[in-house]
């Protein structure tokens, strides 16, 4: 973990989400696909507290390195950001949390299925990027209320995946649900599915990924889920950020389940690991 004060360069507006682009001068920053970044405007006395945020792209330049992050404007915090504008400093550890585990889907002519639902798409760009520069075919089923929320489409598809779009009003791609399309497909290459063929990641609004969950275990598909949760430190001190997992059944032979810090044994983690509730 650094703790960096980054200048911006852009913070475009699109909507009720941002996109800014921080440059770290004369710093070689390394972030593995699906990790975060904790962020405030520079010497920020309120909010105190930062604001936790995917890393969207990493890109060395000869001044340092840019990182890119994609918001959605909610509250105080991401207002604060969202009025900042280029050369201002912001405050930012980087990077925290557990990566996407890609070996799964590395071996055996596999492919890598990617369902998001607004910007949960930021936790996802990384690991499409790190995946087809390997040669992984790409899938990703993205949804939003609208057409507005299909965060990061262009970027997705320039990378030459195979993109599916629901909104729930309609106006792009399928109307509803973007777990509707995703189980239409594994229902449409049950042979595939049953040969071991996909690994899917997912990251998005709770309801969502606990559904995309239900799906794979019913289909017996390994998938990976990158949870979002509301942080305060970011680095595991505070514990208020706290996922129920399973773990295994107890000495009495009744199943048992504890609780895992997001910030520190997450974000990401196995679908079947956890409790949705």
């Amino acid at each position: 973990m650094l703790d960096l004060t980054g200048r911006i360069e852009r913070n475009q507006l699109f909507g009720h989400y941002g996109r800014i682009c921080l440059l770290f001068p004369d710093r070689q920053v390394v972030v593995a696909p699906g990790q975060f970044g904790m962020l405030r405007p520079n010497q920020s006395v309120e909010p105190l507290l930062r604001r936790a945020m995917a890393v969207y792209t990493v890109k060395p330049t000869p001044a340092g390195t840019e990182l890119e992050f994609i918001y959605q404007v909610l509250g105080r915090g991401t207002a604060a950001i969202q009025r900042l504008v280029p050369g201002q400093l912001v405050d930012c550890l980087v990077p925290l949390g557990k990566s996407y585990d890609e070996s799964p889907v590395l071996v055996g002519d596999r492919e890598a299925v990617l369902v998001a639902g607004g910007v949960g798409a930021a936790s996802l760009y990384l690991l499409a990027e790190s995946l087809r520069r390997q040669s992984v075919s790409v899938r990703l089923f993205l949804g939003g209320r609208s057409a507005i929320d299909l965060i990061g489409l262009e970027d997705f598809a320039a990378l030459g995946c195979k993109v599916h779009l629901a909104t729930n009003d309609g106006s792009r791609g399928v109307a509803g649900f973007v777990t509707e399309p995703l189980l239409r497909y594994l229902v449409d290459h049950t042979s595939e599915v049953h040969a071991g063929k996909f690994v899917v990641y997912t990251c998005g609004p709770t309801p969502m990924m606990k559904r995309v969950a239900e799906i794979c275990e019913e289909a017996r598909v390994l998938a990976y889920a990158s949870l979002e949760e509301r942080m305060a430190c970011g680095f595991g001190v505070c514990v208020g950020c706290v996922a129920e997992v399973h773990c295994g059944p107890s000495e009495a032979g009744e199943p048992e389940t504890d609780f895992h810090r997001v910030c520190i044994e997450g974000p990401v983690f196995r679908c079947d690991q956890l409790v949705w509730g």
